[in-house]
């Protein structure tokens, strides 16, 4: 029997919609030269990203690493399994095996994003507060690496979102829980769920570092 099961903590929920609501954000205000509008948004991004690895270590079951992130092996097997039948193939609680990889290549690919962002510049006004650390050479060839991360985000995207469809055509809905936390599970397979507050604490922290260091100038020009 299968009832509704706490699978995603509200920390776990809420980075992955203002993460996605982020890129978009960067995406905009990168293309249309809003740059104080997209440091700063890649300034909120910085903090929910840091407060997110580390919760990869003390969060909820679902959401630490040793959950998700598997040998190439069992998520070769996974892959495998999924043209079983459904009788056959077992419920999976948090990120699946291939879907785990995924999440690490979007750790990886913002992890590069936001370092090379702090030391960019755009030849004209803006610059990222470390670029006066390192000569022009060096700002301008991470300001290119910059620039080509964000297409291989975009690739990402738009794989995540053809799995999500996949998994749709499998009547699998990977949205809802997301949105609403729970899943139809058996009762022995539910993870163990921490309080979310507690990450949102740590990214209340993280954030108010950041802002000293980083944005005093932005955030009140902007508001």
């Amino acid at each position: 029997m299968t009832t509704p099961t706490p699978i995603w903590d509200s920390f776990v929920r809420g980075y992955h919609w203002l993460q996605a609501l982020s890129v978009v954000g960067l995406w905009y205000t990168g293309t249309e030269g809003l740059m104080d509008w997209h440091f700063a948004i890649a300034y909120l991004l910085l903090a929910l990203l840091l407060t997110r690895l580390l919760w990869g270590f003390i969060g909820s079951e679902t959401a630490r690493f040793r959950h998700f992130v598997h040998m190439p092996g069992k998520v070769l097997h996974y892959l495998r399994s999924m043209h079983h039948r459904e009788s056959e193939h077992q419920p999976v609680v948090g990120h699946n095996p291939a879907g785990g990889y995924m999440v690490i290549t979007f750790f990886l690919l913002l992890t590069i994003q936001l370092t090379t962002g702090l030391f960019a510049n755009d030849d004209i006004l803006s610059e990222g507060p470390f670029a006066l650390y390192v000569s022009a050479d060096t700002s301008s060839f991470l300001t290119q690496i910059h620039a080509l991360n964000f297409n291989l985000i975009l690739t990402a995207i738009g794989l995540h979102l053809g799995a999500i469809a996949l998994y749709q055509l499998k009547k699998e809905n990977l949205i809802k829980p997301m949105i609403l936390g729970t899943k139809p599970l058996p009762e022995a397979l539910a993870p163990k769920i921490r309080n979310g507050l507690l990450a949102w604490v740590i990214f209340a922290a993280v954030g108010g570092l950041i802002y000293v260091y980083f944005a005093q100038d932005i955030i009140p020009y902007l508001l």
